[in-house]
């Protein structure tokens, strides 16, 4: 891939709020994925504000969705073993866990289960935009959903995995430079089975879209000018 000397600037500045960075995250972060990590993982910059508590929440995700994947909370049942010593070390998250699994297979996802996925998938999602854009994404509101991967139909898959850009990517961004090098497949795979995501661009913003796992669907709606 073409290199990109402004990538520098993600480092420069708090990608979500534009301040000073005190901090520096991967996108998408490590919890959601298993070693040996990729070599070319992310990394942009965030301030202490923006990121404060995000690694507890990014953690519950992770241990959320395996536990729903495996149908249980027992550690020598789970299929990553990152996740069997967290809720081993953990034993009241996985009780907590315990209580969502339903009979049958499912989990009956919490209104504050579902706040703190929401968290997840938005901050994923403005790191993945700021690395595609080298710009703050503060300016941007966000609108998050999600879907599990096997309740969608083959042609709502379908449609998830087509690219649907509205507009042209900014000459010399990251987007611009992908779409004469990848053309319509701009779909990344971070790591297999792990974590692959979409970038399209969007009258006035954009969308992210996450494939977690191979589990969970997720997009994320950054616009300029709205609160909805």
């Amino acid at each position: 891939m073409t290199e990109i000397f402004v990538d520098e600037r993600l480092l420069g500045f708090c990608i979500f709020c534009g301040g000073e960075p005190d901090t520096r995250d991967h996108v998408p972060p490590k919890v959601f994925l298993d070693k040996p990590y990729p070599d070319n993982l992310l990394i942009v910059g965030s301030c202490d504000r923006c990121n404060g508590g995000s690694s507890l929440d990014e953690q519950f995700v992770a241990c959320l969705l395996e536990v729903v994947m495996c149908g249980t909370v027992e550690p020598g049942a789970l299929r990553r073993p990152n996740i069997a010593r967290t809720l081993t070390r953990s034993p009241a998250l996985a009780a907590q866990l315990g209580q969502g699994l339903q009979p049958g297979g499912g989990f009956l996802v919490s209104e504050q289960d579902g706040q703190r996925l929401t968290r997840v998938l938005e901050k994923i999602g403005r790191g993945l935009w700021a690395y595609q854009t080298q710009e703050p994404t503060g300016t941007l509101a966000a609108r998050v959903g999600w879907n599990a991967w096997l309740t969608l139909s083959d042609a709502q898959r379908q449609e998830f995995l087509t690219v649907h850009d509205e507009v042209f990517p900014e000459l010399g961004s990251r987007m611009f430079i992908r779409l004469f090098e990848d053309g319509p497949n701009r779909w990344t795979v971070v790591q297999e089975g792990r974590f692959a995501y979409l970038v399209e661009v969007l009258e006035g913003g954009g969308r992210i879209k996450l494939i977690i796992g191979d589990y969970l669907a997720g997009e994320v709606d950054l616009v300029e000018g709205t609160d909805d």
